[in-house]
Order: C-alpha cells, then structure tokens, then sequence
C-alpha cells in the first residue's frame, strides 16, 4: 500500500528508470541513449564487486581508486545505481540524492544532470543501516539491474509489468532462499555475486515493485517487530499462507487488520498501531524488548534529553499492546473500541536521594503509640500485579540519584530468583516477585559513571546507551514543525542538525568532557518551540533559525550554554570561557 504521506513522484521515477534504462539502453539521469548496457554493468560487477577494495577507506574514496580508467557509461550506469539506492527512502533529502549521483560522475560528466529526478520527500524510512551497509546495498541493486538486462536480452522480459515481475521475484530468493545453491530466477553468475546477509534494497525494490502487496516498510528490524505483534492473527490463515514466506504473511496480517477496522489506508507507521510493535526500537539483533522479555529487568543509560523516560514508555506499552493482542478478537476490538489497556499496568516512580527503603519496600511506622511494620510501595504493587494475568511494568526514573543496592535490599535476589519466596528483616514479610512484572530503569550516566556501579548489580539487568541521535533530532523537528505548521525548511533543518552533531564530536574530543557530557537530541529540538514562539511576536515576519538573535541565538543563552558551563566548572574561567567560545562558533557561526 502506498503510504498516504509518501511522495508519488518516487514510483514514477521509478517505474520510468524501468522503462528507461532496463527495457531500453538509456539514462535516467541524463538525455544521454544507448549507455545503459549490459557491458557497462558487466564492468561495473569487475571492478566494484569482484575487485572491491577492503579496508578502512572511505566509499567515495574506494570507488574513485575502483573507476580509475573506466568508460563515461561505465560511470553513468553506477551513478544510476546509487541514485536508486537513496531514491525512495525518506531519510535522505533532496539535495543529498542529487549530490550521490553528482559525485560519482565528478569531472566525467558530460551531460546535465536533470533536476526532476530527485524527489522531494522519500515512501518510507530505512533506517540507519542502509547507510552502514551501502558498498552491499548498491552491489545488490546492480546485479538485480545485471540480471534484468539479461531477462530482456533472452526476450523473457519486455513490459514493465514483466520486469517488475522478475524483480520481486530476485528479491525474494536473495531474502528467503538465500542458503540454495542455485535460483531459478537469477544466472548463477549473477547469483554467486549476491552479497551475503539482510540487504534493506530487498524491502525496497519489493515495495517499489508492487505497492499494492509490499508494505512500505523498508527496516528489516520493523518488519520483524511488525510481524511479531500481529502474528496471532494468522491463525486461522490458510496453510499456504503460514507455510509462506514473511511477506506473504505480513500481507494477510494487513487485510485482517483493513478487515477488523484499520482502514484499507492504514500504515503500519500511524500513531495507533506503531505503539502497539514499537518503532523507536533501534537495528540491533537483540534490542531492549527482547532483552526486557528475556531478563525482565533492563536500564536505559546516557546523557540528559536522550529519550530515555519516553522509550521507557514505549517499550511498556508495547510489552502490555502485544499481550493484549495475543488474543486475535482483541484486534477487532482494539479498532472499534480503541480501549486502555496499558495505563493501570504501567507504574512510574520519579527517585530521589530521601527515598528509602522503608518507602519502596517496607518500614516501621508508629500509629496510634504502636511500632508497626508497614508494606512499603514494591509490596503493594506485588499484590496488585498478582491479580492479573497481563504484565505490568515499573518504570524506575533516574536511579542515578539513589543508591539502587540499599533501595532494593532482598529485591535483589528476588530479581533473578522469582519463584522463590524471601522472608524480608522487617516484620514478618515476605517477597515474591510476579513473573509479570517487569522493571525498567533510567539513568543519566553524566551523574553517576556506569564503571562505579556494582558488579552485582549491572549482572540483574541488561545495559542499554542511550546517545545523542542526528536522526532522532531531525525527525524530532520535523514532526514539530509539521504539527506547529512553521516556515522552516528541510535545508534548514539539516544545517542545524549537523551542527549539533559537530559540537556534540567536540564535546566527545574535549578533555575535560566525554560521550556521557553529550548534551541529548530533545534539548536541540526545542527550537523549533522557540521559533514558534517568536512567530507571534512583533518583528520577525520572516523569521530564519540562524536569524541574528533568533531561535538558535536563544537556544544557546538559555539552554546549551549554561549546561556547557556547568560541565566545565571545575576549569578556571580563562579556559572555560575559551572552550565555551570554541562550541558557540560551532552552533552559531
């Protein structure tokens, strides 16, 4: 399905790059004919995937050295392979797609590049391993043009149709069929070449191809988590649909989902149904929701303005969403009714140096002249999770600013040991913690090292880095400027971001500082709030982010630069006024 925010021009140039340089020999990228030849892939294959450089280098600096003496068409036809490898995603702005292209070709360009093949926006986010992964990302998508080209040679291709026909096909064996030896799809010589492990252009060719049966999601990670919270719903599928392969299936979980109420323009990215499979997590193999599902008790560590507390909640709703759909009529419930199910399972505690023991877990009181013992929070909750049978989970916000071994005392054992009763020191209580209940704590490491933290309790839970994210902020200030509907441009945005994350490398390389003093995407993100805020004032009409005394004038005095001079306070005022100076010019200049 398309996505209803998706740019259409993306499928047009697609389907034309089809028409264009596979049915037929020629650019896209340029009004140049006959140059989009199997002889120019072969050689593209020769010297970038077969003899390709290993090593630290830099891609634009490996592909220089593997394009030395090669032919203008040899060169055009790999620039149209990297335009189609950031084309459709939306994480790559427009400039950046054209730049790719411009790149390659450098000074061997001989013929204009045309400015309406680069869209404005992209059909969906592939997330950041596309780029990490990109030599093998392009090497796929040449030889998926190799073996087209082929195709159309041997006359078992000539429509579009076809060819996208072909290319489904191609990617489908390279995702599900990869450990055969041969493929009835692809030349062997061509299916020896494919690049071993998950390639993200399988997603996006299959969607590009066919958007009717092909979710718009192009993260491997995504599909993942998409399928494992809604897999109950196929368990009254036909057998030839559970014996298929993912995206069979994800395509049946997408007419239960239209049939049970979610619109037949639903996407998997809206608000309503992203929180139910969590799309914040992250591309790792083993992420926090698995690590939360396998060790019930995780930490989310890292500098201040990270989204620590709001991937918290993310992730216990998603525990709690997925519970509750494990169960198919609750889907259709879920669609009709759109019932709370997460918010009298989801406890937070905000920590502070007086909370106690006593407080959390039991203590003694005198009431009335008597000394009782009195059940503290963690014993009430106790009781309250057993009555239910979904899980509940307890948010721990900033255990950085308590000591976390005095606080949780016999909890500790309880923890990993939860079929086990402990009697506890006070009165005659006992802990029994609920296999249902699941902990999560959050902790701002530039208060607390993560190197003085107690062997015994680092092993009780799995370790989570929460970093400043460029991606993060500027999917950040996008969604606020769309929502606030201001004037800023993606050009802007994009500058901004950048240098944030310049002066966060500066903070990393400071002596003085560290990674942990980074100062966290959510501060950077203000402003844009900023930049609402002066749109209602008098004298700025016209308003520009780098406006002289602007929004990030403003950001800077009243955020980032008093928490530089804090971290910097244990410096004299000389040299914390020069490295102070050194970060403004970085964010302002």
């Amino acid at each position: 399905m398309k996505p209803y925010w998706a740019d259409p021009k993306v499928y047009e140039l697609y389907n034309e790059f089809i028409n264009t340089c596979i049915l037929q020999d020629n650019s896209l990228l340029t009004d140049e004919q006959d140059v989009f030849t199997i002889k120019s892939l072969d050689d593209c294959i020769q010297r970038f995937i077969v003899k390709y450089l290993e090593g630290s280098d830099s891609y634009d600096n490996k592909i220089k050295k593997q394009f030395e003496g090669a032919s203008y068409e040899t060169r055009l036809v790999f620039a149209h392979a990297n335009w189609l490898w950031c084309m459709a995603p939306s994480d790559f702005r427009k400039a950046f797609k054209k730049e790719v292209a411009v790149n390659v070709l450098g000074e061997h360009l001989t013929s204009p590049i045309k400015d309406n093949v680069f869209p404005d926006r992209g059909c969906g986010s592939a997330g950041p391993y596309l780029k990490y992964n990109k030599p093998n990302e392009i090497a796929f998508i040449i030889l998926v043009c190799k073996q087209l080209k082929l195709a159309v040679a041997s006359g078992t291709i000539s429509t579009l149709d076809q060819a996208n026909e072909l290319v489904q096909k191609i990617c489908l064996d390279s995702r599900f069929s990869f450990d055969t030896e041969t493929s009835v799809n692809v030349h062997p010589d061509v299916w020896n070449l494919i690049p071993e492990g998950l390639l993200t252009m399988y997603n996006i060719l299959l969607h590009l191809s066919n958007p009717d049966k092909y979710e718009p999601v192009f993260s491997e990670a995504h599909k993942n988590q998409i399928y494992g919270a809604f897999h109950r719903l196929l368990d009254d599928a036909p057998k030839e649909v559970t014996e298929a392969n993912r995206e069979e299936r994800l395509f049946y979980i997408r007419s239960k989902i239209t049939e049970y109420g979610g619109g037949p323009t639903f996407t998997f990215y809206d608000d309503d149904i992203r929180e139910i499979w969590n799309f914040n997590l992250g591309e790792n193999n083993f992420n926090e929701f698995q690590a939360l599902q396998y060790k019930k008790s995780i930490i989310l560590y890292g500098p201040p303005g990270t989204s620590k507390t709001h991937s918290a909640k993310a992730l216990a709703n998603t525990l709690v969403y997925q519970h509750y759909f494990s169960n198919r009529e609750n889907v259709k419930i879920y669609f009709k009714e759109k019932p709370d199910v997460t918010s009298s399972r989801i406890h937070r505690l905000q920590l502070h140096p007086n909370y106690t023991f006593e407080d959390f877990i039991a203590g003694i009181q005198i009431i009335d002249g008597n000394t009782i013992p009195v059940k503290g929070y963690f014993l009430n909750l106790i009781e309250e999770v057993r009555k239910d049978d979904y899980p509940h989970v307890l948010i721990l916000d900033e255990i950085n600013r308590i000591d976390l071994s005095r606080l949780f005392g016999e909890l500790f054992s309880g923890l990993e040991n939860r079929d086990e009763e402990i009697k506890l020191s006070i009165g005659n209580f006992t802990i029994k913690v609920p296999h249902n209940l699941y902990i999560i704590g959050t902790m701002n490491e530039i208060d607390f090292s993560l190197e003085r933290i107690d062997f015994a309790l680092r092993r009780r839970f799995v370790w989570f880095f929460y970093g400043f994210s460029a991606g993060v902020l500027r999917n950040m200030m996008i969604y606020k400027r769309d929502k606030l509907k201001l004037r800023i441009s993606d050009e802007e945005i994009d500058i901004f971001v950048n240098k944030a994350q310049q002066l966060n490398n500066l903070i990393n390389a400071t002596e003085e500082l560290s990674k942990q003093f980074e100062i966290g995407h959510t501060f950077f993100a203000e402003v844009v709030d900023i930049f609402s805020s002066f749109r209602d004032i008098e004298g700025f009409p016209r308003l520009k982010l780098f406006k002289n005394n602007g929004p990030v004038s403003v950001l800077w005095d009243i955020s980032i630069k008093p928490m530089l001079e804090a971290f910097l306070g244990n410096i004299d005022k000389q040299a914390q006024q020069e490295k102070i100076n050194q970060f403004r010019t970085i964010l302002l200049s």
